[in-house]
């Protein structure tokens, strides 16, 4: 079959969302509208509603490794719900469960149920030994929808591949202890705190330890280091440590620990001095000195340009090697923020024949006095603060913050901080590991300035979270008034006052202390009409580093003593209510000399101060290395093989069999954006911090290998099994109705772009053998090539194609995209996805000419196969009500869609709903839910309770006249309904 012009394509698109085809009249319908043999069904899958997640021989999905590491979050969502960390170990335990859900679905009247099968669960290891268990769950769920005259309509894969088949050289080895000793119960590692500090303070100004610099740049006398080389070499030197750690951390520990490892960067917000150009670009080189400087090697490989330009070759190169193991090194970055700092441009010092780190970034950031000098000390915040990539609006330069004793209070620099790094460097996982208010030592226990200061940050960061930051974590600096590393004990960030004069050290909450404790136990603080009313405190977390061991000749020989009153800290930890605490290992108590034995009472210190931490379920997130260095040191066969045992074992009785649901969708998350497992992906282009993967590449790899594990499926099940079963075999995609945004042509193109990347992707190849031109043409060589002997394989081998659809999307050319030096799959396509973000809107806006497009578009371009729609539904807050009239609305203007789109000859053979039951969903957990039935989760029975939803489509399938009812829904009888919690 030829395909069809663009003209016609074009003709297509525009006249469906014209409304000419089929469009909604708000007629009435009932089930005798559609062929006897049109079936109607509702489905799950078995992640989401199994549950028995270690049961009769079960083994972890990539699923149940993903909920576990706590990285199931709808961004905001999660961290304002507490949905983070929601896993299906239980979910609506379906695997106990399943004669109460078929008998439910009986009395709906349900004509067919689809589910998938947990290849986990029938096979554990992927590929070995069938489970009896498994066997006998599966069995016995076909054996009983059968008896109620329920047809099984099965999918293979859905998302859950088996785990199983998915599965320098002193301060490595330092780590390398610490990994092996505390690593089966701390899960968060941080390798260096603030390296960007410690290379500046350390090997330039030479003002902190090793102090290390070079006239005239020094803050001290120097008699050792060069100022102009060695804060790069250093740099350069913890770069490659970090890496190796994190690489040794990867190789020996983080799949058996399941833990993650970052490191921690200083951030301030930098702000143009004034609104001229040069002082806009001098904001952006002082961004990349501070953050580019370590996160431009570990997300992109590579030095900032500007850095490399300016300091010439006295900053090392990375070697391919290097790169290749820095690039990607970290799970989520750590970021100490307090303050803002204003930026001038002195591009003359470029003309210096001598420079040091600050010269070569020609730059003058502004002091103290500079904004004194300006009297623009203005403690209040009511600016709309405009920010771009580099800068923030000059209005606000009233509102500083200056290094006095308190902090000003600007939370909006932590929100700029954020967004910074989400729109730079493709919004990494964050945690805040230190912020906080500074106040005089031994000032008072009423530190209502610290108050102040934690209730608007905090508020700041919810801000973030609501622009899409990754942030997963804030932690207050700090727990006990410690040994401040630049001041001593003149100033103090402590919620407890801890009295030096008392030889018992004695603690004393502050103010400070008390509101947190009230915060984290859900009271409602800050400005009400600011948000924070609602907030949980799920994440929010704490830190304190109380150095082992009093300026002007302080030290840290006693500082908290931490080191013997361990348990009574972490007491008043748990009194306070904190769910997590940060802290550093002494790398000097530990080997005691940087190298060689383990040190057994460090080792014994650090133990009982985890185990005493996990006693009171407080997470511990240990840093390795706070600038303390010692003295010393200064294929698709088991796919095959899997659906070999399904059509053996259930084939007499399951017709319809869907290989691989969503194959789009699991490719574009699991390979190019990397949210979802396996999560693969490559900067810039992952929705994560990408640590594996390429996403110009894998996503076409992947899909070709889909594609010809789906086809051998088929080739067997068409050879020894089909005639004898007389059943049925197809794949799963995922659609939208793609618009074009404008009437131009380019958006006109885009538009069918869009639809050769989403489905032609899967259906060109099963329908005419091959990839479409334009994804061969722009992919290029990136996309595999079929040979004959598979394009013959794959070309026809469906017998149906199932459709997954709940909404449409407006698309516009971005041909521009075309230009890139690297690409992936979206770059590759040249468009722009215009209300993506609709995607994570609760409610679905009710157009069912959509379904009638995508039906009218599969039957014009892909010769009008047999289709069963699989998945189509309302999306709604989980425990809103039972009365979800939304859903009953979607429903059923859907479902009069779908005759419409018959009428028109669309071979469209049934309609499922999604789900059945209020699921775990996998990108929202349990936030949202889908379900026909609610299922109470807080009930030890998680008993179901069927919504209006499910009354209405039963009503429906018995036969019942529905459409658009004047009335509303009032003819629906309430007393029928139960009330959700």
């Amino acid at each position: 079959m030829s395909s069809p012009s663009f003209l016609q394509l074009l003709v297509v698109s525009l006249a469906i969302a014209g409304g000419i085809v089929g469009v909604c009249n708000g007629g009435k319908y009932s089930r005798d509208d559609f062929p006897t043999n049109f079936i109607f069904g509702s489905g799950t899958s078995a992640y989401q509603v199994e549950g028995a997640a270690m049961e009769d021989g079960r083994t972890p999905s990539i699923w149940d490794t993903f909920t576990h590491a706590g990285l199931c979050l709808l961004q905001l969502a999660s961290f304002m719900s507490g949905a983070g960390g929601a896993t299906g170990d239980i979910a609506c335990d379906h695997y106990h469960k399943y004669k109460e859900d078929v008998q439910l679905m009986a009395n709906i009247g349900l004509e067919a149920y689809r589910f998938s099968i947990s290849w986990s669960r029938l096979i554990p290891n992927g590929r070995g030994p069938v489970s009896p268990k498994g066997l006998q769950f599966y069995n016995s769920l076909i054996n009983e929808l059968l008896s109620h005259g329920i047809q099984p309509h099965v999918a293979l894969f859905n998302f859950d591949l088996p785990q199983a088949l998915e599965d320098k050289k002193d301060f490595t080895v330092y780590a390398d202890v610490c990994f092996r000793e505390f690593g089966d119960r701390v899960q968060y590692w941080s390798t260096v705190n603030e390296p960007n500090v410690y290379a500046l303070g350390g090997y330039d100004a030479g003002d902190t330890p090793p102090q290390r610099c070079s006239p005239p740049f020094g803050k001290v006398n120097c008699t050792r280091g060069n100022s102009s080389t060695e804060p790069y070499l250093a740099a350069h030197h913890i770069l490659l440590a970090h890496a190796s750690a994190v690489r040794l951390y990867r190789e020996k520990y983080q799949e058996k620990q399941r833990g993650f490892i970052g490191l921690c960067i200083y951030a301030f917000l930098y702000i143009p001095l004034t609104d001229s150009k040069e002082d806009a670009l001098a904001t952006q080189r002082a961004n990349d000195f501070l953050i580019g400087w370590f996160l431009d090697p570990l997300v992109f490989g590579e030095y900032p340009r500007k850095m490399k330009e300016n300091a010439g070759s006295r900053i090392p190169r990375f070697t391919k090697a290097e790169s290749k193991i820095v690039k990607g090194a970290f799970d989520f970055i750590g970021v100490n923020h307090y303050m803002a700092m204003h930026v001038g441009d002195n591009s003359s010092n470029m003309a210096l024949e001598h420079r040091d780190y600050l010269a070569d970034s020609a730059t003058t950031p502004v002091d103290t006095k500079r904004l004194m000098s300006l009297e623009v000390r203005v403690r209040k915040i009511d600016c709309d603060i405009k920010f771009t990539l580099v800068s923030c609006s000059v209005q606000c330069m009233a509102n500083e913050l200056a290094l006095l004793i308190q902090v000003f209070i600007t939370p909006w620099t932590l929100e700029g901080v954020l967004k910074y790094l989400k729109e730079v460097y493709g919004n990494p996982p964050i945690f805040i590991y230190e912020n906080g208010q500074r106040m005089l030592h031994n000032s008072s226990l009423e530190d209502t300035p610290r108050v102040k200061y934690m209730e608007v940050y905090i508020e700041g960061l919810l801000n973030a979270l609501r622009s899409g930051s990754d942030t997963r974590g804030y932690f207050t600096w700090s727990f006990l008034d410690a040994f401040e590393l630049l001041d001593g004990y003149k100033s103090s960030y402590g919620l407890h006052y801890v009295d030096m004069e008392d030889p018992e050290m004695k603690r004393y909450p502050k103010l400070s202390a008390h509101w947190y404790s009230d915060f984290l136990k859900g009271k409602t603080v800050g400005s009400a009409s600011k948000g924070l009313v609602s907030v949980t405190p799920k994440l929010v977390s704490f830190q304190n580093l109380c150095l082992p061991g009093r300026a002007g000749g302080a030290t840290g020989d006693i500082a908290c003593d931490h080191y013997n009153k361990y348990k009574e800290d972490v007491k008043l930890m748990a009194d306070m209510g904190l769910e997590a605490y940060r802290f550093s290992i002494s790398w000097s108590r530990l080997i005691p000399n940087g190298r060689g034995p383990v040190n057994p009472k460090g080792l014994q210190f650090y133990n009982n101060l985890i185990n005493e931490l996990l006693s009171y379920g407080i997470q511990p997130h240990v840093s390795l290395f706070n600038f303390d260095l010692p003295q010393a040191l200064e294929d698709e066969r088991d796919f095959t093989v899997y659906a070999d045992v399904c059509f053996r074992e259930f084939g007499d009785r399951v017709q319809y069999w869907s290989t691989v649901n969503e194959p789009n969708v699991y490719l574009i998350g699991g390979y190019d954006a990397g949210d979802t497992p396996p999560q693969r992906c490559s900067p810039p282009f992952g929705k994560i911090n990408c640590t594996r993967g390429n996403s110009s590449i894998e996503p076409y790899m992947a899909a070709h290998h889909i594609l010809l594990a789906h086809a051998s499926t088929v080739k067997l099940y068409r050879k020894n099994y089909q005639e004898k079963q007389h059943g049925f075999i197809g794949l799963c995609i995922y659609t939208f109705f793609y618009i074009p945004f404008t009437d131009s042509k380019e958006d006109a193109l885009a538009t069918q772009r869009a639809n050769d990347f989403l489905i032609g992707w899967f259906l060109d190849p099963l329908i005419f053998g091959d990839y479409p031109r334009i994804m061969k043409e722009n992919a290029g060589s990136r996309i595999p090539s079929f040979t004959k002997a598979e394009s013959k394989l794959v070309k026809g081998a469906f017998d149906f194609i199932g459709v997954i659809h709940y909404m449409a999307i407006h698309v516009s050319d971005k041909s521009s995209n075309l230009a890139l030096k690297h690409r992936d799959y979206n770059a590759d396509s040249a468009t722009t996805l215009v209300d993506i973000d609709l995607l994570t809107s609760l409610e679905v806006s009710i157009t069912p000419w959509t379904l009638e497009g995508v039906l009218e578009y599969l039957k014009q371009v892909y010769g009008n196969p047999p289709i069963f729609i699989y998945e189509n539904g309302q999306r709604m807050l989980h425990n809103s009500s039972v009365e979800d009239t939304p859903r009953v609305k979607y429903m059923e203007a859907y479902i009069e869609g779908v005759l419409n789109a018959m009428r028109n000859g669309s071979n469209t053979r049934g309609y499922f709903t999604w789900s059945f039951l209020d699921a775990f969903e996998l990108f929202d957990a349990f936030e949202s839910s889908f379900g026909l039935y609610y299922v109470d989760i807080e009930d030890p029975d998680l008993k179901r309770y069927p919504k209006l939803s499910a009354h209405w489509y039963s009503d429906f399938l018995k036969g019942k006249t529905v459409g658009s009812d004047p009335e509303g829904l009032g003819e629906f009888d309430r007393n029928v309904l139960f009330t959700s919690k």
